[in-house]
């Protein structure tokens, strides 16, 4: 009878640790269609997007599609790569621009409690030009609506760019 109190007790445990690991379902919500709207107001600038997020590579990925226009008419088409490293325990995502010329390597950190994905520089390997990306996107209680607010500085590190923003999104499927 011992023992098979200590092996349910094994057993349960188990479950618990397994259920404590992270994974990329973790960000499912992500998944859908999101109409949204980012605003820089110290430059009177916005810009409107519809971003689509699915599984990919064997649901080991989720993929972020964005098609966008801006207050000065420009197009672009960007994509986000999101992933669970499990080595490094962290959750990474890559990023590309059609009018940007190099991709884009940041850390993601999800507090599930506070329903906060905290953006942040990772490592860039190629170290050409200065960048430094953070950012804080909080959703609704149902996961349909978020604010993000961020900056991105950028050039000289001495004296770097900066562009602060503001984005709202809302699900449409």
């Amino acid at each position: 009878m011992k023992s098979i109190f200590l092996f349910g007790v094994a057993i349960c445990a188990m479950g618990i640790l397994t259920a404590q690991e992270k994974s990329i379902n973790d960000l499912g919500f992500l998944i859908g269609t999101w109409e949204l709207r980012e605003d820089n107001s110290e430059e009177g600038w916005w810009e409107k997007s519809i971003r689509t997020g699915r599984y990919v590579m064997d649901s080991t990925y989720i993929e972020l599609e964005s098609k966008a226009i801006s207050s000065t008419g420009k197009e672009r088409m960007y994509r986000w790569y999101i992933h669970y490293n499990s080595k490094t325990q962290q959750f990474e995502m890559t990023s590309m621009f059609s009018n940007w010329h190099k991709v884009q390597n940041d850390v993601l950190d999800w507090d599930a409690k506070n329903r906060k994905l905290t953006i942040r520089n990772g490592v860039d390997a190629s170290e050409e030009e200065y960048h430094e990306r953070f950012g804080e996107i909080i959703f609704d209680e149902d996961f349909n609506g978020y604010i993000w607010t961020g900056e991105n500085k950028y050039g000289d590190p001495e004296n770097p760019g900066v562009w602060r923003y503001v984005e709202k999104g809302s699900r449409i499927k």
